[in-house]
Order: C-alpha cells, then structure tokens, then sequence
C-alpha cells in the first residue's frame, strides 16, 4: 500500500474510535427524537461530563435535550450545568456548555454503546503545529436519515483528516482562542484524482477536534490522538471550519467545578470564563 491508502486507512481508525465517545444530542419528538448536534464524553474518576458547543447547551433548552444511554435509551442531562450561551441567540464568541451528570443518571450511560475519554486524552496548551494531521468526526445533522414508518433515525457520520489554516488571515478569531482547520468544497478523497462536493456539516457543532502527532505512535493498531478543540463554526464556502480551544473547558472544569484534574492553560481566560450561566437539574 502507498502512504495515502495507509493514511486513509489510519484516518478511519481515528475517526471510529473517536466516534465512540460523541454523543448525538436530541430533543424529544415522540416516537422518536429529533438530532441537534454533538458532544464529546469525558469522565473524571467519578463524575461524568458531556461537552458540547454553548449555543447547544444552553440555558434555556438544556432541560428539554437527551443523549443516548444503554439498553438503546435515552437520557436526559439531568445535572449542572455551565455554558457561556443563555439561549441559542446569545452573542458570545466563546461558545461552550459543559454539563456534569448528576449520580442518578450515571447507571444510565455506562455499559451503553459509546465510551467516555479521560484527562489523559486531552491536551491543554496545545501548541498548532503548522501542517500537522487532524481529524474532524461527528454526525451532522443534514447527513441524518430518517426511516421510513419507523421511529428512528439513522446517523451517518462524517470523517475526515485536515490540517490547520493560518489564524492570520482569518483575524476575527483569536489564535489563543479558536483553531482554524481546513474544509474544502470540493475534495479528491484519497487515492482519487477526480474532485467531489464534500458533505454539508449542519450540526457538526459539539464534536470534537482531534490531533495526531505520530502516526507510528499506536495502541492496538490505532494511532494516539487527542482532543484539542470543539467544534463550533462552519465557514465551509470560505473553506474552513472553527474549533474553540480545550482550555476553556478545561479551566471551567478545574476552576467551576472544583476538578482540578488538568494542567491550566497558558493563556489568561479570567475575563472570557466570567461570562457564563450555570444551573442544575439534580
């Protein structure tokens, strides 16, 4: 095989395994439910938390959202919660909503279908390596399919290596705040030299951004990966997408919720987190 074939190969390993632990989160429509975005899993020793982008997981539709549990139930996000977003239509640049289960509801996620990721699986203070591998996974909601005479819905996620794009020409976003990575409109996948349309990315908000930085470096077959970012805009007719550094999460999570389990970011986030709403559904 060719370094593209094994590239590809590996990008789908990553990807899978990175899909394990991103959470669908819906709003219930009975029968079924409707998808809305995405989040990522994250546990602490003994506390749970879902991540996902503020405008998501905001104030105001937080208690009415659920994500997929064990037994092929749902749960709702019954816990504390704090976001930078009030209601959808909050104007914050930094766009962020950590929610932390209550115990009531930690028998009904694990032992499910997805996983959870641990600190040692994130990176704080991750300095962008110019042309360095990332990958992009989650599941959009204009690429989730409804069944036909069934109360369910099928999600066909997008996966998708990339690499960062220069912050410089892009000055809205901060470097210290948001990393910018690739998103062409047209794409030849590998070993392919004819182009396509890449797939609309309507609710890929929440999902995660995920950095590679050794191919060679594996466990089981998979190379190690990191989460560095959640996603949080989508710019793909200018040909990127924006992904909202870990660090804020990260310091909400030692600072908010008293789980001081990560190093604390190089950048000075003081200002940024004091915009924040929180409140609790025990």
């Amino acid at each position: 095989m060719n370094r593209e074939q094994i590239l590809d190969i590996l990008t789908n390993r990553v990807a899978n395994s990175a899909l394990e632990v991103t959470p669908i989160i819906c709003s219930p429509n009975p029968p079924s439910a409707i998808p809305l975005g995405c989040g990522i899993f994250l546990k602490i020793q003994n506390d749970y938390y879902l991540l996902s982008a503020g405008h998501l997981l905001n104030i105001r539709d937080w208690p009415d959202l659920m994500v997929p549990g064990n037994n092929d139930r749902m749960v709702w996000l019954n816990g504390k919660i704090i976001t930078t977003y009030n209601d959808p239509s909050t104007a914050n640049e930094i766009d962020f909503g950590i929610l932390q289960f209550s115990p009531r509801q930690i028998k009904h996620l694990i032992n499910g279908q997805l996983a959870f990721i641990n600190p040692e699986n994130i990176i704080v203070n991750h300095k962008v390596e110019k042309g360095g591998y990332y990958v992009v996974a989650g599941y959009p909601v204009s690429g989730i399919k409804k069944a036909a005479g069934k109360a369910e819905f099928t999600p066909i996620p997008v996966k998708f290596l990339t690499y960062p794009v220069e912050n410089k020409r892009h000055k809205k976003f901060n470097p210290n705040h948001f990393i910018l990575v690739r998103y062409q409109r047209r794409l030849a996948p590998f070993g392919s030299k004819k182009k396509v349309i890449t797939k609309e990315l309507k609710g890929i908000s929440g999902s995660g951004l995920w950095y590679i930085p050794n191919w060679n470096d594996r466990k089981t077959g998979i190379p190690k990966f990191y989460l560095v970012g959640i996603m949080v805009e989508n710019y793909k007719d200018q040909g990127y997408l924006v992904a909202l550094r870990i660090d804020f999460i990260t310091d909400t999570i030692n600072k908010i919720f008293n789980s001081p389990s990560f190093d604390y970011s190089r950048f000075n986030f003081e200002n940024k987190l004091a915009t924040v709403f929180g409140s609790e559904i025990p």
